[in-house]
């Protein structure tokens, strides 16, 4: 059983353990062998190994650098498939990763929000994401989280159908475009979580 295995297996007895988790739309997940993009809106710091839970495969995630700065736990995380990026900035390193990981059929979770939400409403999203699945032609999987993160408390995890992107692939796109595809999928995961949608960060 590898490290990844292992930890799934600890995350899952963690939440079935100290909340009431739903998770709905399963049927929606492509198969592994397919080419996507997982995104979710972020609530809490606990979402990422909740989104991990929920897929049958190994996944990895977009972190921000902060997290690595603690060789242990920066190190595990590394292991498990997470990788950095600076946040409030344009990290096109982070972005060439992200790209070259599901070309070469990796399976990532980025939140478009580029960090947690607050006063109980989805932040603007940013348009890494749309980039990261356009240059990398895979469709987005959205995946809304709602509830609150508090002991027994119960949380829904709800999965979308993909939004197909493949009208944008081997074109040049524009900022405008990038931007209208993330309106589109941030508006998928105020419905997906029951949150709404702030406009205006």
């Amino acid at each position: 059983m590898s490290l990844y295995d292992v930890g799934r297996v600890v995350v899952t007895a963690f939440f079935k353990l100290f909340f009431r988790v739903k998770i709905s739309g399963k049927e929606n997940i492509p198969e592994e062998s397919e080419r996507f993009l997982i995104c979710a809106n972020h609530k809490s710091y606990l979402d990422p190994p909740l989104v991990g839970a929920c897929f049958p495969f190994e996944i990895g995630f977009m972190a921000k650098e902060e997290l690595f700065k603690n060789k242990l736990f920066g190190g595990l995380i590394k292991k498990l498939g997470a990788f950095p990026i600076k946040r409030g900035k344009s990290d096109f390193g982070a972005l060439r990763t992200a790209i070259s990981l599901v070309s070469g059929g990796k399976h990532i979770v980025i939140f478009p929000e580029g960090g947690r939400s607050h006063n109980n409403s989805l932040k603007k999203g940013k348009t890494g994401a749309a980039m990261v699945a356009v240059k990398s032609k895979a469709k987005i999987l959205p995946v809304g989280i709602g509830g609150k993160y508090r002991i027994f408390g119960k949380i829904n995890v709800n999965i979308g159908k993909p939004i197909d992107l493949s009208g944008y692939f081997d074109k040049k796109i524009s900022s405008d475009e990038l931007q209208g595809i993330t309106d589109v999928l941030m508006s998928e995961l105020s419905k997906l979580s029951g949150i709404p949608l702030k406009l205006k960060n």
